[in-house]
């Protein structure tokens, strides 16, 4: 697959269990061999395939994303991503949420993942904290995942752990910095989103 340009469009697309779950249309910020990086825009609207499994955001009537935006930093071969998070109109910078999910795959349209539940909060000010681990142990006794999935989730979990402790995180905190291009439109499911297999 092809890498993008900065500006283009890029579907984030979760599949669960072999079939499309839930997708963002993303705004490429910078696509390299050794990182990817997206926005999802505020009130981008998602789109929820039909699926046997119920998106948690769709049984709530979550349909767009809500907050100022945030960005998302991937390194291939990770399973998870690094999330910016800002806060009020100033847009103050409030810290890095490292979300556990399926390594990234390149699709003609963007990429497929499928977020873990488990994830970490890394703020600004503070020590880091272990989020949901009781979702992510409930969805693995709903049989959201396997058994080999749920172990390959916990320790990864460890490794970002003994990571954090450590003090070794590996991105760049001038990212904290980064203002979206105002020009920038809200990106849009295209037509036929529904229709492009899973590769």
């Amino acid at each position: 697959m092809g890498h993008f340009q900065p500006g283009d469009v890029a579907l984030r697309r979760e599949v669960l269990h072999g079939k499309p779950w839930a997708v963002t249309p993303t705004r490429v910020v910078l696509d390299e061999p050794d990182l990817l990086v997206v926005f999802t825009a505020p009130d981008v609207a998602f789109g929820f395939p039909p699926h046997h499994w119920p998106h948690h955001w769709q049984t709530l009537g979550r349909t767009h994303w809500r907050g100022t935006g945030k960005l998302q930093l991937h390194r291939p071969g990770d399973a998870y991503s690094v999330d910016l998070y800002w806060q009020g109109a100033e847009r103050r910078f409030a810290g890095w949420y490292l979300n556990l999910q399926d390594p990234f795959r390149r699709t003609p349209l963007g990429f497929d993942t499928l977020d873990h539940a488990l994830d970490f909060w890394v703020p600004v000010e503070g020590d880091w904290e272990e989020l949901d681990r009781d979702e992510f142990e409930e969805q693995v006794a709903e049989g959201k995942y396997t058994a080999e999935q749920a172990e390959s989730i916990r320790a990864t979990g460890k490794e970002l752990e003994a990571m954090l402790t450590a003090g070794t995180t590996w991105w760049d905190p001038k990212w904290g910095l980064w203002e979206p291009d105002p020009d920038w439109p809200v990106p849009v499911l295209p037509d036929g989103w529904q229709d492009y297999p899973v590769l």
